[in-house]
């Protein structure tokens, strides 16, 4: 287990916060196509779009800060998955077919899998 700053700590917990936040948005994006009472999902989507930016600045500083635990780099490089599927929504917003296809059937699980595996890396350095 690497020995963390407080300030570390501090940014952890923040990600690992901002990750429950994107898998909350996710989930009302998903809800938001076969529920039109769900409005601004467009909007949502783009703010998600952003923070998965976030994240993964955020995962190279990780890196350098788990450099000695390689799995928990090795969970942290799968993020390319979740990019992977993100690209794929370019040009796709109009479509609201094919953007249902890509939320709900590649970016969403492809987030929730590598979140699950990041919460499970970080969970000894955000319960503390």
């Amino acid at each position: 287990m690497a020995k963390l700053t407080s300030d570390a700590l501090e940014v952890i917990r923040q990600y690992a916060s901002l990750l429950e936040t994107v898998e909350e948005g996710l989930d009302y994006v998903e809800a938001s196509f076969s529920d039109p009472r769900r409005m601004h999902a467009d909007v949502l989507l783009a703010d998600l779009l952003l923070a998965l930016g976030k994240i993964g600045e955020t995962n190279v500083y990780l890196c350098q800060l788990f450099a000695d635990e390689s799995d928990l780099v090795g969970h942290i490089e799968r993020f390319a998955d979740v990019l992977e599927a993100a690209a794929a929504l370019d040009g796709q917003f109009s479509d609201a077919a094919a953007k249902e296809r890509i939320v709900c059937g590649r970016l969403s699980p492809a987030f929730q899998a590598w979140k699950s595996a990041m919460e499970s890396g970080l969970r000894r350095y955000v319960v503390q």
